[in-house]
């Protein structure tokens, strides 16, 4: 089986446990406004364009027979002419285009992951992001399988935006299940991100009931998520729905807006990195809901 991924992050320590390998798969079924790897969102493979590499030299829009590039103050790339024929890779002084995603089989994902493997140590081991690992879930647990069969570790990011099928079909082949709930209110979650979150929340309670290890996770992110009715809201919500549970807060990390520059779009999130201190007041709600188990960074 085949797969569409974009990218893989030796030597992770964000990831799961321990040292790890993560490999990311293209596409995703939210629209979170703030995302962090934006060139994950789609299915499809395309072209990236880098303007901190760009010399503004043209040859790229010389040799390009679709007319898919321009150049102004930038090169413009329009994506539904391009072909990712490769051509303006290959002249490109600067290297300031490639081909964001590619095909790989499970078994070459499996190899790439594990090469790496003589430094996970006990806790380490391999973990699937994305966009969302579960949007080509057939092809995740094949990869899954593929570590488990070396004894590896294996760890999953995910939203949990999948039918039932693809949760259960991860449950035998993953050791860790790191799950992100943005928002609890329904309508919030629908308003902001595309999409209620009914299913999201039915496949955590599953999870729990089948008692695979998770980790919840709020991505704390100013003028959306970080704000303490939401962080209490969640808590609340998976306190009852397991007393042991494992919550993690996510600070806001403002480096991707160079991501959205590159795809000549507006990022919408202003601010900065919450301090220590600010930290420290959301860790007191998480302590005033009875979280037994916070995880910090």
């Amino acid at each position: 089986m085949t797969g569409i991924i974009f990218d893989l992050k030796r030597f992770a320590v964000h990831d799961g446990g321990g040292l790890r390998s993560t490999l990311f798969l293209k596409g995703c079924p939210l629209h979170c406004p703030w995302c962090q790897n934006p060139e994950g969102m789609d299915h499809k493979p395309a072209l990236w364009y880098n303007p901190n590499d760009c010399l503004g030299c043209g040859s790229c829009v010389a040799v390009c027979t679709e007319q898919a590039l321009s150049l102004g103050e930038r090169v413009h790339v329009e994506h539904s002419k391009c072909t990712l024929c490769g051509k303006c890779e290959d002249v490109c002084p600067g290297s300031a285009l490639e081909r964001m995603g590619g095909t790989v089989t499970a078994k070459e994902a499996a190899e790439r992951l594990l090469r790496d493997s003589v430094f996970f140590g006990a806790d380490g081991g391999v973990t699937l992001s994305g966009g969302e690992a579960l949007s080509q879930w057939e092809f995740a647990a094949e990869v899954l399988s593929l570590c488990k069969e070396k004894g590896t570790d294996t760890a999953i990011e995910t939203c949990l935006l999948a039918p039932r099928k693809a949760v259960e079909a991860m449950l035998p082949v993953t050791d860790h299940f790191l799950i992100d709930i943005k928002y609890l209110d329904p309508i919030i979650h629908e308003k902001v991100i595309g999409v209620d979150n009914r299913q999201i929340l039915d496949n955590y309670e599953f999870l729990v009931s089948q008692g695979a290890d998770v980790i919840v996770r709020t991505p704390l992110i100013p003028g959306y998520t970080a704000t303490e009715e939401n962080i209490r809201n969640i808590a609340r919500y998976i306190r009852t729905v397991d007393a042991d549970t494992k919550y993690e807060l996510l600070n806001f990390n403002p480096l991707c807006r160079s991501k959205y520059t590159a795809l000549e779009r507006d990022y919408p999130v202003e601010g900065r990195a919450f301090s220590e201190e600010e930290m420290s007041g959301f860790y007191k709600i998480l302590q005033e809901e009875g979280i037994l188990h916070i995880i910090k960074e």
